[in-house]
């Protein structure tokens, strides 16, 4: 009896502690009642502005103390820029300026910042004030010839490079914008050429080597753009870009299985690429593994719809799979009179129907009931049956007959 109350003691004690404190000693959780529990529970409690204060709290308190501090203003900029917060990160960018207004760093960061706000105009100025500061600047002359071939301006791009060179000829970076905006003009040979010369002046830049690989494979030299994709995949292996090139390199030589390891490791390292996607559709459709191939590529056309290869590609693997995309609108109109949409604005991917109607031919049936799918379901009022492309196929063959 007496351990009995001993032990009601204990219990009655610990339900009281657990309410006066919401916590258990024994997991370390708050019990049903409490709020939340444990470190794991305040880290998910977390969100995205509470981030965002904890990192400004830090560049907030230098500025307290001095205002004109510019590593902390351009400090604040790269958080907001990180939280994609794109006119505080500009705002912070230009304090720090205005105290250092000469600062390479900063000058770039403004530029950049200028571009996500889609203000290329002002970026081309900002970058030119820098190229001025420090004309070698490789990162400068890239972002400056891409936004320039990104407007349409590559003969102007062209000319401002060729002014620089006749000033400086050993502007390493000036040679690699050259040989970009000549690859953007076509003209891949003299591309090779501007490349080839960076090299010569500085062996170890990634990116050329990966424009020069560029410009080879599209010059049909597959073996060459492979070498040049390895030696830029040595400095740097973690450019999405550079593996998706060189996936498309190993498709051209018919080499599927390395196309799809290497756009593989480009989705690990950045998923939202759809040249990736695109690549990996190639590769496992080049495997005969066609509905997979078809997920793929409804993927890169889900993170660029206007990707008109991957478009081309996921008709020509529907084709394999029996899936008509480009089927004659009368027809459509009689059999389904409902649904006008193409197959492009269907809710669901073609690659989830394909799975959904290939499980209903192995589901196991008693015998006597092999009948077709479509034919056992009773029509609804006032809609249509579905029917599948085979069926419809067949339904032609018969008229035909």
């Amino acid at each position: 009896m007496e351990k009995n109350s001993k032990r009601k003691v204990d219990r009655t004690e610990k339900a009281d502690r657990i309410k006066k404190t919401g916590w258990s000693e024994k997991t370390g959780k708050e019990d049903r009642k409490g709020k939340t529990a444990g470190k794991s529970t305040s880290k998910a409690r977390e969100t995205a502005y509470g981030r965002l204060d904890k990192a400004l709290a830090v560049y907030e308190k230098i500025l307290e103390k001095n205002p004109e501090e510019a590593t902390a203003w351009a400090g604040k900029a790269a958080v907001f820029l990180r939280h994609r917060m794109y006119r505080d990160s500009l705002e912070a960018i230009e304090k720090a300026l205005e105290i250092e207004p000469e600062k390479p760093g900063y000058l770039y960061e403004k530029g950049f910042v200028l571009l996500q706000l889609n203000r290329e105009e002002d970026a081309l100025r900002v970058f030119d004030r820098l190229l001025e500061i420090y004309p070698d600047s490789d990162k400068t002359w890239n972002l400056k010839t891409s936004v320039l071939c990104r407007l349409g301006q590559q003969e102007k791009s062209l000319k401002a490079i060729e002014k620089a060179l006749a000033n400086n000829p050993k502007l390493t970076g000036a040679w690699h914008a050259k040989g970009s905006v000549l690859a953007d003009l076509g003209r891949y040979d003299d591309a090779i050429k501007a490349y080839d010369t960076a090299l010569k002046l500085k062996s170890n830049l990634a990116r050329t080597l990966e424009g020069r690989a560029f410009a080879l494979y599209s010059l049909d030299r597959p073996v060459e753009a492979l070498i040049a994709y390895d030696a830029a995949l040595k400095i740097n292996p973690d450019n999405a870009k550079t593996w998706v090139g060189k996936g498309l390199v190993h498709l051209k030589l018919g080499k599927s299985k390395r196309a799809l390891a290497a756009c593989s490791k480009a989705i690990s390292i950045k998923p939202s690429n759809p040249e990736a996607w695109y690549c990996k559709g190639m590769a496992l459709s080049g495997l005969g593994r066609n509905e997979e191939a078809l997920g793929a590529l409804e993927r890169s056309l889900r993170l660029d719809p206007d990707y008109a290869t991957a478009k081309i590609a996921l008709a020509s693997v529907n084709s394999k799979l029996g899936i008509d995309l480009y089927e004659d609108e009368e027809e459509l109109e009689e059999e389904k009179p409902k649904m006008n949409r193409s197959v492009w604005t269907r809710r669901k991917p073609t690659s989830e129907i394909m799975k959904k109607f290939s499980g209903q031919g192995n589901e196991k049936k008693g015998k006597g009931s092999e009948k077709s799918v479509w034919a056992g379901k009773e029509q609804k009022a006032g809609k249509p049956n579905k029917i599948t492309t085979r069926e419809r196929e067949t339904k032609k063959r018969e008229k035909k007959k």
